[in-house]
């Protein structure tokens, strides 16, 4: 199992799908908390080692809480040229993650929507498998050369966009409209909304950024 850290973001209060999808993952060596990211960690029972950011949205209380079960608290000016969630990413990474899984219902400004996905593609990221659980969909951040692969239902949606000027060398198997070594650009629209043919996907890429969006049809909100 990959050394997996859980960073929660923050944003509107999270689905119930999305508390049962954290309550499955196994064997979570860090949470980590972005801001009032903690409030969602809270709500979730869950203790949180670090709490990180410019705590400019984060109840007072709900801090105070997390220092009392012995959290590490690292502040940043709230003047800075990066997200609370970029600098969670990268306290992540630079900690030993070797899978990184980002906890949002997103909601909120939508620069900060962008800022998060944006992040997940830090070239720093490169080598870690990084993904999200974004309300009622999964995510993931490929920098090529990278795979994921993922459980699915016949018919989920499944969508591929370019996070960079060209990705190459994309792959599917598992989905209806299938790539075979093809490459997409990032104003290119071909890869949004594929469907599930099967229960297991995988999705490779040979180099570039790629953004595959999973979004489950009979998930619950």
């Amino acid at each position: 199992m990959p050394k997996t850290f859980l960073i929660f973001a923050g944003g509107l209060a999270l689905s119930d799908a999305t508390v049962l999808a954290v309550r499955k993952i196994e064997q979570v060596e860090l949470v980590i908390a972005a801001d009032s990211g903690l409030h969602a960690a809270q709500k979730l029972g869950l203790m949180t080692d670090v709490v990180i950011g410019d705590m400019d949205s984060v109840d007072a209380n709900a801090l105070a809480e997390a220092i009392s079960h012995g959290a590490k608290i690292i502040r940043h000016a709230r003047d800075k040229n990066f997200t609370d969630t970029h600098a969670a990413l990268l306290y992540a990474a630079e900690h030993g993650a070797q899978k990184i899984i980002v906890v949002t219902a997103g909601g909120g400004r939508f620069d900060h929507q962008l800022g998060v996905i944006a992040a997940m593609f830090d070239p720093l990221l490169k080598q870690l498998q990084v993904n999200a659980l974004w309300d009622n969909s999964e995510i993931f951040a490929l920098q090529g050369s990278a795979t994921c692969e993922f459980a699915a239902e016949v018919g989920d949606m499944v969508g591929l966009q370019s996070f960079s000027a060209t990705t190459t060398g994309i792959s599917t198997t598992g989905l209806r409209w299938k790539l075979d070594n093809e490459s997409l650009l990032s104003h290119e629209t071909r890869g949004v909304s594929n469907e599930a043919t099967e229960n297991h996907i995988i999705v490779s890429v040979s180099s570039g950024q790629l953004l595959v969006i999973h979004q489950q049809k009979n998930r619950e909100k």
